[in-house]
């Protein structure tokens, strides 16, 4: 772990001592979620014809054999190349599974027995998981067998939520609905198991959402995992309702305090923002790691690419009872990761993550016969759940106080509340316009950001009274505060002070200690910046500085003394206070690996008191020309130019520290994607800065990213030369 996440852990362990959310956390899964998947289709019948279920291909008389169970697990437990190191979980399901508990029994009886006998730790490391419709859940062949696997046993009753919505769906073959009859059994399974239950929704039943949750966790049913259905149901405006019922679901949560009484999977911490690197090397399916045997004696990835739920493709069979698994059928499930199984939409998408799918039901709907084609009709429904859940976590933080894990906005959107705004990057603001934002261009911009998933910043100038709304509590609003008008009455849930050269001395130390400070220093007073960062080190974990006004006539030579000097104290504030600075142009070489420049037009967009889009502020105050408004949405002319990718110099520079300032770059340059000499010289003294205070921390910080040495020189030198 290195020190930067140590920091971040601890500053927020006192709010998570006493104040958590159970409602969008994700539990945690039984064997690690590695343990091998074994599927028995105990029967295709059913007692109940969901109008929603999957398996479209049901059957009676078709029930899995004992023998066929026996010859399968023995197969199971002689193959070597089936890894028995992890767990693994016995999953019985149907049609209806429990119409053959009996058999059940037989399969979990024969596969101990086995397993005891071969000396395997499948022999205790095992888990039994069922998932039935609760019809004869209070029969006496299904208690006797709960009786018999208490503690090594999941069961989970399917209860769809209010009586109204569950018998829209859920019903016997004469058309009656189901609520009745399983609803009698749900005390004693209560009584019995944790209680947990999935709930699934269709086009039809999209406005009981809401109730439906509330009156499970009402009945006791604490976890509920609720998704919609993947096939290609949905109507226009179906997003909608789905959104508005989420929302009203989260107003009822925060206003009952019920966020760490319950769970619900429509709430995740985890989603909507894009594929990380790692991410794209997963997949949400783990077909393959959960070979399913069928009544017919084949085996199949798992249960959704056996015949009875598909309904364009033929089953896909990799092995058989007799045969074994044909391991060469299993080698394309290893690489089914998102990023071989998405298309470019999929892939570039900004709130990609918790857009799950299932790989069986790609399969079937895929063009050709193959895994690799991805399905893509909840795509609307998987931004209108994010929608509902960045006003769900915005709510439960600034009502509550409680922050948001496991997440990361990657786009936002600045909103200049004042023309005179206070610079907070390298751009200083000079134009001075006596322009203020109306509280309609407010509430027209937060319901742009919303939709566009950009998370608001709110930047003021000097001279604004600040007063917060309850109107914003639905949104995760950044706050950029120039310490004049920092007001410590006010509960601030999210903020960064801006601190200028001429404000350091006077009213630093009004404010309480920060997170983060943001510095600007004129380039012209350079001379000055070892003192005035070394000021902040008592007021702040970290230091994000700004040389305003670069120009060819910066004194780099000045800047590596200073920065050198700041090198020193940094080590020796660490050494006497445990504590590491941070200092954006020193240290985050760090930590980080790739660039995390300036991310004007690429991943943030300014909305300006004009009601107009631009770039970034300095295109505002340079009027630039603005590139878009609200009603007709943004488009930025060559737009590919903004980006890191296509930045010659930047694409293959290692100076990841670099702001890069794409004004600096078109009033130097004329070209946002070249940097000036200056700007590169500037970030390669940083850089050989950098080198120096990693050596004298190297052996003080685990896990420290390795920053090389170099001599400072002009990335172009290589890139002209055709090196880089």
């Amino acid at each position: 772990m290195n020190l930067r996440h140590t920091i971040e852990v601890c500053r927020g362990l006192e709010d998570e001592m006493t104040k958590q959310y159970a409602i969008g956390s994700a539990d945690s899964e039984w064997g690690d979620g590695i343990a091998q998947t074994l599927t028995f289709i105990v029967t295709e019948d059913c007692n109940l014809r969901c109008k929603y279920c999957y398996i479209t291909h049901k059957a009676k008389n078709k029930a899995l054999s004992f023998e066929t169970a026996k010859r399968f697990i023995d197969y199971i437990l002689n193959e070597e190349r089936i890894n028995k190191n992890q767990g693994v979980l016995l999953d019985f399901i149907g049609g209806e599974p429990l119409l053959e508990v009996n058999l059940i029994r037989e399969i979990c009886d024969y596969f101990k027995i086995k397993t005891y006998e071969m000396g395997l730790d499948w022999y205790w490391n095992y888990r039994i998981d069922i998932c039935t419709n609760g019809v004869n859940y209070d029969s006496e062949a299904v208690q006797n067998f709960i009786k018999g696997n208490e503690g090594k046993l999941s069961i989970g009753i399917t209860l769809d939520g209010t009586k109204q919505k569950h018998d829209l769906q859920r019903i016997f073959p004469d058309g009656t609905g189901s609520y009745d009859v399983i609803k009698k059994n749900i005390p004693l399974w209560l009584e019995q198991f944790h209680g947990s239950t999935k709930v699934t929704f269709a086009s039809a039943d999209l406005i009981y959402l809401k109730d439906s949750i509330i009156d499970l966790w009402n009945q006791g049913i604490v976890d509920i995992s609720a998704n919609v259905v993947y096939e290609n149901v949905w109507k226009d405006g179906d997003d909608d309702i789905f959104e508005s019922q989420l929302k009203k679901l989260a107003d009822y949560i925060i206003s009952n305090e019920l966020y760490n009484s319950y769970t619900c999977t429509l709430f995740m911490d985890h989603i909507g923002h894009p594929y990380s690197k790692a991410q794209l090397n997963n997949t949400s399916c783990g077909a393959g790691r959960m070979l399913a045997l069928a009544p017919n004696g084949k085996i199949y990835p798992c249960m959704r690419y056996y015949d009875y739920s598909l309904n364009n493709k033929m089953g896909y069979i990799v092995g058989d009872i007799n045969g074994g698994i044909d391991f060469e059928k299993l080698r394309p499930f290893r690489l089914t990761m998102y990023k071989y199984q998405s298309d470019n939409e999929c892939l570039n998408c900004p709130i990609a993550t918790g857009c799950e799918f299932c790989q069986g039901f790609n399969y079937d709907e895929a063009a050709t016969d193959t895994n690799f084609q991805r399905a893509k009709y909840i795509c609307n429904m998987h931004k209108a759940r994010v929608r509902a859940n960045n006003y769900y976590f915005s709510l439960l933080k600034n009502l509550k106080g409680i922050k948001r894990n496991n997440y990361y906005w990657e786009n936002e959107m600045i909103f200049l509340i004042n023309g005179k705004y206070t610079s907070f990057c390298s751009y200083e603001n000079q134009c001075g316009l006596a322009m203020v934002m109306g509280k309609e261009e407010i509430s027209n911009g937060l319901r742009f950001s919303e939709k566009n998933f950009l998370r608001p910043v709110f930047v003021y100038s000097k001279y604004d009274t600040l007063q917060l709304s309850s109107e914003y509590d639905g949104y995760d609003i950044l706050y950029r505060i120039p310490i004049e008008i920092y007001n410590p009455k006010i509960e601030y849930v999210d903020h960064e002070i801006i601190v200028s050269e001429d404000s350091i001395n006077n009213l630093l130390s009004k404010i309480p200690k920060q997170d983060r400070i943001i510095l600007n220093i004129n380039s012209e007073n350079i001379a000055n910046l070892y003192v005035n960062i070394v000021r902040c080190f008592d007021y702040t974990n970290r230091i994000n500085l700004n040389i305003m006004n670069i120009s060819p006539m910066f004194n780099l030579n000045e800047y590596s003394k200073q920065l050198s000097m700041i090198k020193d104290a940094i080590v020796e504030y660490f050494k006497s206070h445990g504590r590491l600075i941070e200092l954006n142009v020193l240290t985050d070489l760090l930590f980080v690996d790739c660039h995390e420049q300036c991310s004007a037009g690429e991943n943030s967009i300014t909305y300006a008191p004009d009601g107009e889009f631009y770039i970034c502020p300095a295109f505002f105050s340079e009027n630039e020309g603005s590139v878009g408004n609200i009603v007709d949405g943004i488009k930025i002319e060559n737009q590919h130019l903004l980006y890191t990718k296509m930045n010659p110099l930047c694409d293959g520079c290692n100076n990841y520290q670099c702001e890069n300032c794409r004004m600096i770059n078109k009033m130097f340059t004329n070209e946002v994607n070249i940097s000036p000499s200056f700007q590169c010289l500037k970030a390669s003294i940083e850089r050989k800065q950098s080198f120096m205070l990693y050596k004298l921390l190297e052996n003080h910080i685990e896990n420290l990213h390795v920053v090389e040495d170099t001599e400072v020189i002009d990335p172009i030198c290589f890139v002209a030369k055709g090196v880089n």
